[in-house]
């Protein structure tokens, strides 16, 4: 039940309520940890949020039974379970301990309040924030909404567009590919897939993926058949991303299984790889040398391979040569997502997609940061949480996808993507 509504006084309630109940009580303030294992338990605690719609809208917020404003409160006691304990919300907890110390003295048990600024500064997730775009000239107009389709998903990774405009992307964790069709309805599109992480479409309409229950990359459909599962004898370690190119070579990364979060980076890295697999099935190792290889994508006239690097400060670029390999690998942007952060340096660098002007979309720990075709910075566009991969679709892929942490994220656009099957 959600109960909104906007006080224009004070209620003499409220304001006594400090006498009434006696000595005051210090309230709880909560910590991230705690309200998170109270989430967890949605049966057991009533969340009461006492700020305005407005604010609600450009903070964010934690989910919520009644949302009201305090000099309400009294009219709203009966909506207010009392099998339940309550959490009070505000933007740093001073008028949720108000509202603490008037629901106490009205008998109700109050575990303790939360200020959702601070909550956020702890690296908890906020809902509700209507995110809006800049205005990066070419890309996106000025308060363009970014449109929340579906949250809750068990692993989000590797959009790419079909022919009828939906888009499809794994689910990797519950092993099964997703369809988003231009409706926004959402259907599964395949089960039991080898654990697909990226996918590419091929010029005939079959489907691609990297996959990480048996490393390698494999075809799904129409019909299921591994391309490469081994390099030099040794199998694959945990391939992540892959581009398809119109002349059927696939380049594709194998960072490894990523470390636990909040774990450092081990002082021996994993062996990591870039790979490009050509027509004749052969597989060749690019390199080895760069830290956490992830998102990989080509220009559109893919003489260009752009590469992610999740622990590295710059993505970079190689040049794609007649025959299909990569040389004169240089540094294509820097990354505003890039800091030292306590576990290691990273930049959370993920995804990668271009447009049909060239310009590049990497997914990083900023959002979703925009470059020209020669590297420089547009603009970035922030999400409510951390992007991991994205891509173009629609009727004429205007419309920008972006999968991260469960959710799909949609952004209308000014440009489109490349008019090519694959990714």
């Amino acid at each position: 039940m959600g109960v909104s509504s906007t006080a224009l006084f004070t209620h003499p309630a409220l304001s006594q309520s400090s006498a009434q109940a006696g000595p005051a009580q210090a309230e709880n303030v909560l910590n991230r940890q705690q309200v998170d294992q109270l989430l967890a338990a949605p049966d057991k605690v009533t969340f009461i949020d006492l700020r305005r719609a407005d604010e609600i809208a450009a903070i964010g917020s934690l989910p919520v039974y009644l949302n009201i404003q305090v000099s309400e409160l009294d009219r709203f006691l009966p909506y207010i379970p009392r099998d339940r304990s309550v959490v009070t919300i505000s933007n740093h907890a001073g008028r949720a301990k108000r509202a603490a110390t008037y629901l106490r003295s009205q008998g109700y048990s109050v575990t303790g309040v939360v200020g959702v600024e601070n909550y956020a500064a702890e690296g908890g997730t906020l809902y509700g924030k209507l995110f809006t775009t800049p205005a990066i000239d070419g890309v996106v107009a000025a308060g363009t909404r970014v449109e929340v389709i579906r949250e809750g998903f068990d692993g989000t990774e590797g959009p790419v567009a079909l022919t009828d405009g939906s888009i499809i992307f794994t689910e990797n964790r519950a092993d099964r590919i997703v369809r988003i069709a231009p409706d926004n309805s959402v259907s599964t599109y395949l089960e039991k897939t080898g654990g697909a992480n990226s996918l590419a479409v091929g010029a005939k309409g079959e489907l691609l993926a990297v996959q990480t229950t048996t490393p390698g990359v494999a075809q799904l459909q129409p019909a299921s058949n591994v391309l490469a599962a081994a390099y030099s004898g040794k199998p694959f370690n945990r391939p992540n991303d892959l581009a398809l190119a119109r002349t059927g070579n696939i380049y594709f990364s194998d960072p490894g299984a990523p470390p636990a979060a909040g774990t450092p980076a081990p002082r021996v890295p994993a062996k990591t790889g870039l790979y490009w697999l050509n027509p004749r099935g052969q597989v060749r190792l690019v390199t080895d040398d760069i830290p956490r290889p992830n998102g990989v994508a080509l220009s559109p006239d893919e003489k260009t391979l752009y590469v992610a690097n999740t622990w590295g400060e710059n993505l970079i670029a190689f040049s794609v040569q007649p025959d299909g390999s990569l040389a004169g690998r240089h540094d294509f942007a820097r990354l505003a997502g890039f800091r030292n952060a306590p576990e290691g340096p990273t930049s959370g660098a993920d995804g990668v997609a271009v447009d049909a002007s060239g310009r590049v979309y990497v997914a990083s720990s900023a959002g979703v940061e925009v470059f020209s075709p020669e590297g420089t910075p547009l603009g970035v566009i922030a999400l409510p949480k951390q992007p991991q991969n994205l891509a173009f679709g629609g009727a004429d892929r205007s419309q920008l996808y972006v999968v991260g942490r469960g959710s799909v994220y949609r952004i209308k656009t000014l440009t489109k993507g490349v008019d090519r099957p694959g990714k």
